[in-house]
Formats: C-alpha cells, sequence, structure tokens
C-alpha cells in the first residue's frame, strides 16, 4: 500500500475526514497497479499541484468492481476522474450516462481511433493481451500461434488463463464473441474451460508461469514485462497473431458527470494525456505502447502497427462484453 494510501486511510479512521464526498482535491477512481500509476500521480502532482486522492480496484475484480461503484453512485458521484486500465467499461459508462464531455488540449496529437467522437472519454499508451511461456520448459517455435492450436489436447493442464469475468480477460471475451461469433466463442470458451487453469488474475498467470507451474498463460504484455525486467525465465508472443489478430487495450481516462471538484478534473485529465505520461509509462517496468507516432515505443519492442490487430472497434467490442460474460458464466460458472 502507497504512501498516499495509507494517509488517507488513517485519516479515515480517525475521524479527521469523512468519506471521498468530503476530500479536497481530485479523487481519481483507477483500476491501474499502485505501483505503477503511484508514480504517474506523483509527477502530476509535482506538475499541477493537484492533491490527487486515488480509490484503487482489488486484483480479483479489476475495472469491474470500480464500473459498479460508477453506477451505483450515479448520478451523485463521490468521485471526478476514472482512470480506467482498459475501454470496455469505460464505454459502457459513457453508455449508461455517467460520464461528461470534455475535449483536452492535451488530446490534439492522440490518433482519432483513441479518442471518442463525443470527448466523452480519451484512451492512451497501450498493453496488447499476449500468450506467455516459460523459457526453460518450452521453445519458442513450440508455442501456438493461434487460439485454434492452444485448445490443442497436448496443452491440457499446461496452461493458465485469468478468472473472465473481470479485467481484461473481460474486454478480451468481448472480443473474442464479435470475431467468432456465439457458436465459434462457446466452441473454443468451453476448449479453455475443459483445458485451461483458471486463476484469480492477469498477474497470478504471469508468476505461476516464470515459476514453472503452467508451461504458457493468458495475459498481458504488462505482466510478463515486470517479470522478464526481473530475469525470469518468461517471455511472450501476441495472443491469436495466426488466427484473427491481437488485442490491443488502451488506457482511458473520462470526467464522471457531476464531479465534485469538475475544474480539478480537467487540469488532472490535461495531465494525464500529456505526451510525458506516455513516456513515462514506455519507459516503466509495464513497457507500455504510446498511441502517438512522435514518442518512441519502449526498448525492445516494436510499435503497435508492427503486430497484427483484431480488426473490431473499441464500440464493438464493449456492446459484446456482457454477452460474452453471460456465457462464459454458463459454460464456466454454471455446468
Amino acid at each position: 500500500m502507497g504512501e498516499r494510501t495509507v494517509k488517507v486511510w488513517i485519516a479515515l479512521l480517525l475521524g479527521v475526514i469523512s468519506p471521498l464526498s468530503a476530500v479536497s482535491g481530485v479523487v481519481v477512481y483507477t483500476s491501474v497497479d499502485e505501483i505503477l500509476s503511484s508514480r504517474v500521480f506523483e509527477s502530476i502532482e509535482k506538475s499541477t499541484g493537484l492533491d490527487i486522492r486515488p480509490v484503487y480496484d482489488s486484483e480479483a475484480t479489476k475495472t469491474t468492481g470500480l464500473y459498479l461503484r460508477i453506477l451505483q453512485e450515479h448520478p451523485n458521484t463521490r468521485a471526478d476522474v476514472f482512470w480506467n486500465s482498459e475501454f470496455s467499461r469505460t464505454l459502457l459508462l459513457k453508455e449508461a450516462g455517467c460520464l461528461d464531455e470534455y475535449k483536452s488540449p492535451s488530446a490534439e496529437s492522440i490518433p482519432d481511433r483513441f479518442q471518442d467522437p463525443d470527448h466523452q472519454w480519451t484512451g492512451f499508451s497501450v498493453r496488447a493481451r499476449v500468450l506467455c511461456f516459460n523459457t526453460d520448459l518450452v521453445e519458442r517455435s513450440e508455442v501456438p500461434t493461434s487460439a485454434t492450436a492452444l485448445v490443442d489436447p497436448q496443452w491440457k493442464g499446461k496452461v493458465a488463463w485469468a478468472n473472465p469475468l473481470f479485467g481484461t480477460t473481460a474486454t478480451h471475451c468481448g472480443a473474442l464473441l464479435a470475431v467468432w461469433g456465439e457458436d465459434g466463442y462457446r466452441r473454443h470458451l468451453s476448449g479453455f474451460n475443459e483445458r485451461f487453469v483458471r486463476l484469480p488474475g492477469n498477474g497470478q498467470v504471469a508468476d505461476l508461469v516464470a515459476r514453472g507451474r503452467f508451461l504458457m498463460g493468458l495475459t498481458d504484455t504488462d505482466d510478463v514485462w515486470r517479470l522478464k525486467l526481473d530475469g525470469e525465465p518468461i517471455d511472450m508472443v501476441p495472443f491469436d497473431e495466426g488466427g484473427f489478430g491481437t488485442l490491443f487495450i488502451p488506457n482511458t481516462v473520462a470526467i464522471l458527470k457531476g464531479a465534485p471538484h469538475p475544474k480539478e478534473a480537467k487540469t488532472f485529465v490535461d495531465a494525464l494525456l500529456d505526451p510525458t505520461i506516455e513516456r513515462l509509462l514506455a519507459e516503466s517496468t509495464s513497457r507500455q505502447w504510446p498511441v502517438r507516432a512522435d514518442i518512441g515505443g519502449p526498448d525492445g519492442m516494436g510499435s503497435i502497427d508492427q503486430t497484427k490487430s483484431v480488426d473490431l472497434t473499441y464500440n464493438i467490442i464493449s456492446e459484446n462484453v456482457d454477452n460474452a460474460l453471460e456465457i462464459a458464466r454458463e459454460i464456466i460458472f454454471e455446468p
């Protein structure tokens, strides 16, 4: 737990401040890992003078927990900004009328495909869905490059994936339903359920692959980079590059409708979308790709344009997420 979070909780316990509605400064709901987001918050506080009060999601309920909290609090929101580590729940919040319009001047150089035409959210700094593998146990040439090959019986019990009801795995399921159709999605998901081992989150998937408990695992680029940089025997290939293509996942930021501190919220969004933050995230252990072409990508990684991307808009993916999760519940949790 970071120093800033500790201070807030101590103040709450001592009765010095009431819950979030009475907190001064800008309250940011974020699903981004605290170890990474705290560096960003510190940089923004230093450059703007803002007093940032973050509220984090748990690893097991990434993005979904805060999404449900925002829906529950609307229209009397207790936070100002939602900084989401992915996009589907942000777009669903727009559909629910929970986001406010704001066209940040810092977003001018961000490509249109990462911006909402109604200016209710903006995307930046991209991760990707990947298949990681233990380099001591599997040769790169053996690693399946398509989802169909991955469900081959030879890999049964040797592949891990995260709970599909939460985080980027949930968003990934929305993309898979969109590209495969319902019949293909049900068939592949049944294969995943029969042959893969389900873990609470993407971080645990990467950790156990690095330890050799599993040969391979479905996770995100940042979870693999964290371990690679520590010298662990783990590497990755883009998931389904030999099939429908890889899902790229931008961060998204949005101001919540009825934000208690709208001026501070806009200042925060302007600072978060500044190119310096994309550089910081590219150079961090997360190794996220900048969406701006004039900002160099992480060392040892090509540009996002060098990898085959799944041919879907973010709107189409988000529209399929809830249906994908209902099917997942039926197949996995209600046999």
